[in-house]
């Protein structure tokens, strides 16, 4: 009997070692199985080769160029790149530059938890904002404007579309010591922005009423855009705005006695235009731009007579112009594109085109 347990035990041992053995083989096995496996999947899906941070780089410019803002769901959202697969998703997740353009929906509530998930993954990257601000009490909506108002230091590009008087603006209440672009379309509200609170804004675009009712750091900026409003309120702004660089500006309503001259010295490049069928010449009549360069224009901004005018406007200004785009409406130009050649022969580019055309950055930069 004990001769019987003693062979019983010395033969588990040795099962127990030789199953050891297997073992360890199986895992070599399933080791060089995987290492083909992945090498298979590298042949059939190459993407899963790149690295992690190139991928990361490829999702950025799947965006619009910042500081424009994707929207939040739908194809062009960078939330389509979380549904390809679990690497992606992962990837995309840990991408906080994704996330730092944010739309902010003014009626579908049900989105605003969208957009305070995309908050909370932009980590601690400054931020481009596009408020659709409206009146609203709902809790969701409260709950995602006193998170935004907690980020305010990080914001540098906003954008804030109201329509309505009593709409909260309270994010513009603080200090935005980022802030770069600022972008107004209000009919009814005020509101007030002063280089203590922003002191790197460079950069406005204002319309409708904020034209009148906007007041900002006026000096400081390089950059502005006014749009439907009239001259008169526009020659008040320009007066306060020296450094200007580039400028547009899209006038609304014309006649009235002649404008206040505006000298604009460091202006280089310049958009004037109007709406349709209507004239407005004291516009151009008002400013003075010594360094432009670049000018494209509405021939209802220059009058009945559209050369003598530039020609006027160029000679005040004592301005080498390099680029001169001369736009129209649907009836056609008053002048064609041969005539205004030959009226500025010193100006190297010159062209006519319908004030539809999105050309004006391609042309811009040409």
């Amino acid at each position: 009997m004990l001769n019987t347990l003693e062979a019983d035990r010395i033969q588990f041992a040795e099962l127990d070692a030789q199953i050891l053995h297997l073992e360890h083989q199986l895992a070599e096995l399933r080791s060089k199985q995987a290492a083909v496996k992945a090498r298979l999947d590298a042949s059939k899906y190459p993407v899963l080769t790149i690295p992690s941070e190139i991928i990361s780089e490829i999702f950025l410019h799947f965006l619009p160029p910042y500081p424009q803002c994707p929207p939040l769901t739908g194809v062009d959202s960078p939330t389509t790149l979380t549904h390809i697969c679990s690497m992606w998703r992962e990837i995309a997740l840990s991408t906080p530059q994704l996330w730092r353009a944010i739309t902010v929906p003014d009626i579908d509530s049900g989105r605003l938890h969208i957009a305070e998930a995309w908050l909370s993954r932009a980590g601690c990257h400054p931020l481009s904002l596009l408020l659709h601000d409206r009146i609203g009490d709902d809790v969701e909506r409260q709950i995602l404007r006193a998170a935004l108002i907690s980020q305010r230091a990080r914001i540098e590009n906003l954008i804030i579309i109201c329509s309505e008087s009593q709409a909260d603006l309270s994010i513009l209440d603080g200090s935005m010591p980022l802030l770069r672009q600022l972008e107004l379309d209000m009919w009814s509200r005020g509101v007030s922005v002063t280089q203590e609170m922003a002191p790197l804004l460079r950069s406005a675009v204002l319309s409708d009423t904020a034209c009148i009712l906007a007041q900002l750091p006026w000096k400081q900026l390089t950059s502005l855009t006014l749009q439907w409003g009239i001259g008169m309120e526009f020659i008040t702004i320009l007066q306060q705005t020296p450094n200007l660089v580039d400028c547009e500006l899209l006038v609304t309503s014309g006649g009235g006695p002649p404008l206040p001259e505006v000298r604009l010295p460091l202006l280089d490049s310049l958009y004037l235009g109007t709406e349709p069928d209507m004239t407005e010449e004291r516009m151009i009549c008002s400013l003075i731009t010594p360094a432009l360069r670049t000018f494209r224009v509405c021939e209802y901004s220059l009058g009945e007579d559209p050369v003598e005018s530039l020609s006027s406007f160029i000679s005040r200004s004592a301005c080498r112009l390099n680029k001169l785009c001369i736009t129209h409406h649907v009836d056609g130009p008053l002048r064609s594109l041969e005539q205004y050649q030959f009226a500025f022969p010193t100006i190297s580019n010159i062209s006519v085109r319908s004030e539809g055309e999105e050309i004006w950055d391609d042309w811009q930069h040409a």
